[in-house]
């Protein structure tokens, strides 16, 4: 897991606001998007694989997955917060 004062100082590279983690639940059903083929990344690429983890921006707009401890935190790999927040 990625230590809280890393979090504390990222930011969207697309908004430059600030990321929180993703909740469980909120991961959860976006692996369910992703197992039945419904997720997509910005640049409209379907999510080919579930997410561990998950940074998101403090306006729910934007998702970056965290492969391996690693935040990817590439625009086009960005996530669309509307896919998963109500």
């Amino acid at each position: 897991m990625i230590d809280r004062k890393i979090i504390d100082i990222l930011a969207c590279p697309a908004s430059h606001r600030p990321l929180r983690s993703l909740p469980a639940s909120r991961l959860a059903v976006l692996n369910a998007l992703i197992e039945s083929g419904q997720a997509t990344y910005v640049d409209g690429e379907k999510i080919d694989r579930p997410i561990e983890a998950a940074l998101v921006t403090d306006n729910k707009a934007l998702i970056y997955r965290i492969d391996d401890d690693i935040p990817v935190l590439l625009v086009e790999r960005g996530i669309p917060g509307r896919q998963i927040i109500d």
